[in-house]
């Protein structure tokens, strides 16, 4: 999880044959970027659109394998990179917990004001009932899992693998932020339509990529996913405690 461009140092003194190389590799990337932004939305179609039940789970337990496995295939045997645990090397503690905090009272500020006129609460319970997440214990095993385990997930996906491969083709931090926020917000978007109304779908999906964003803008300036993760998981609390109270009640 280091370097997004160590591969680039590896370039000849032939302009032409410099060429060649860069477009090589921004065609791997660019496949190994395709493979894996697409598979969280195939995982979302499955459990919210066709409400697959079981099967629902067997995919996203297949598409979470695929999503961690594939990124770490492709920087060690297609790109022959080293492994690397994103070691944080440039602090930035303070910052995450800030605007970790922040979006946290921002969520919890937009469901006061928004929250009850937008929300679906049928519409979502009919979603987790047939998982048994509308079970206490059930859905507090799932929080602990997505707030601990799924962020994670999603930091070293989204943030590291993909806005690597995003560098290769745009420069400046905000660009690659934007676009990896958009890969980042397309599923959750998908996932939104089911259990909001449309204007709160729309309002959500911003909402998710301002925060992909500074998850991403957090990768960017400190090189490191468990910074990113501080400011994701905090978001996640927030949201999942809304979710609670909704499904579970308290």
């Amino acid at each position: 999880m280091g370097c997004s461009k160590c591969g680039l140092s590896q370039m000849t003194e032939d302009p032409l044959e410099n060429s060649k190389v860069l477009l090589r590799k921004r065609k791997v990337a660019l496949l190994g970027l395709f493979l894996v932004a697409i598979a969280p939305s195939i995982s979302v179609i499955t459990g919210f659109a066709l409400k697959a039940g079981a099967f629902a789970v067997v995919v996203f337990i297949v598409i979470k394998i695929w999503i961690f496995g594939l990124p770490a295939f492709w920087h060690l045997r297609i790109e022959k990179q080293k492994i690397s645990f994103s070691p944080v090397e440039k602090g930035g503690w303070s910052m995450a917990f800030i605007l970790g905090i922040g979006m946290m009272l921002v969520v919890w500020l937009a469901y006061f004001v928004l929250g009850e006129k937008m929300l679906q609460p049928d519409a979502l319970k009919a979603i987790l009932d047939p998982v048994g997440l509308t079970v206490p214990w059930k859905f507090a095993a799932a929080i602990v899992f997505w707030v601990f385990i799924n962020s994670v997930l999603e930091e070293y996906v989204f943030r590291w693998f993909i806005t690597s491969k995003i560098e290769q083709f745009v420069e400046g931090k905000w660009r690659s932020s934007f676009l990896s926020s958009a890969v980042f917000t397309l599923h959750h978007s998908i996932a939104l339509i089911f259990f909001l109304d449309p204007l709160g779908a729309i309002i959500a999906s911003i909402g998710v990529f301002i925060g992909g964003t500074v998850f991403s803008w957090l990768y960017l300036e400190y090189r490191s996913i468990w910074i990113a993760w501080i400011a994701h998981a905090f978001a996640d609390v927030a949201i999942f405690a809304i979710a609670w109270k909704i499904v579970i009640g308290f």
